[in-house]
């Protein structure tokens, strides 16, 4: 088995991600297309690659279509990593293995920890300089 990606590379090298539970794999969105002279709302549906992996690929310099491929696969309920280079999806395979996948964004909420106290300070509490 292997993908290709629109220029016609071939990504052999194949590495398998559980599905977090609380986070939808893929999303939607709609496109204009025009369809004889008129321009129609069209839907098309995307893999939402899981954001740690996605940076941690970034990390070692790998593009996502060039050197690396993200597929959802939802029969095993599994993002599929595909790779070209077989000693990167070795790499990619050690650490997603020790990884945890996480949101990252402005919506959520986090507290500090205060390093000589053990103390926790609250997100509302931090002033931002």
């Amino acid at each position: 088995m292997s993908r290709f990606n629109k220029y016609g590379t071939e990504f052999t090298h194949l590495v398998c991600v559980n599905r977090d539970p609380n986070i939808n794999p893929t999303y939607s969105h709609k496109f204009p297309t025009l369809v004889g002279t008129k321009v129609v709302e069209r839907w098309s549906t995307k893999v939402r690659p899981i954001k740690s992996m996605t940076a941690a690929l970034h990390g070692v310099r790998l593009k996502r279509n060039h050197d690396y491929m993200v597929d959802f696969n939802p029969k095993t309920n599994q993002y599929e990593y595909w790779f070209l280079d077989p000693a990167m999806a070795t790499l990619f395979a050690l650490v997603c293995g020790t990884m945890l996948q996480k949101l990252t964004g402005n919506n959520h909420n986090f507290d500090i920890e205060c390093p000589h106290c053990q103390g926790h300070i609250a997100q509302n509490q931090i002033k931002w300089i």
